[in-house]
């Protein structure tokens, strides 16, 4: 495959068709989705003598290298209704329940040692004495 086709195929995957997808009309209502892009690219190259010991068909040495990213997800839809536009956003529930774990590892983080050192005075029933020979 030749570099400039995959930059051309690398321009095309960035394009306004990745952001805003195709309209869908139902009735009077036309719904036009929409979404996060981002990407990025990289290549490499080189050109240089052989290694040692190379045979007479390996005597130049050659290296390319490209390679392109790109990752999307749904923002939400514009819904056309009666001439007005209205957003509605997408809810990513995986990206709630993340952070709330975060925020309770933290909270537990924060207060576990006092919780640890109360349970392990000296005049609770579950303290070091307990268990004490």
């Amino acid at each position: 495959m030749d570099v400039n086709e995959v930059i051309d195929r690398a321009r095309d995957s960035f394009s306004v068709r990745r952001v805003f997808g195709e309209p869908i009309q139902q009735g009077e209502v036309t719904l036009v989705p929409a979404a996060w892009v981002r990407g990025g690219g990289g290549g490499g190259g080189g050109e240089g003598p052989a290694t040692e010991g190379a045979q007479a068909e390996e005597k130049t040495a050659k290296g390319y290298g490209l390679g392109v990213g790109l990752n999307a997800r749904p923002a939400g839809a514009f819904i056309v209704r009666n001439g007005k536009v209205q957003w509605m956003p997408a809810v990513d529930v995986n990206r709630i329940v993340l952070g709330a774990q975060v925020l309770m590892g933290l909270f537990l983080m924060t207060i576990g040692k006092q919780l640890v050192r109360r349970f392990l005075k000296e005049d609770k029933p579950f303290g070091r004495r307990r268990f004490a020979w």
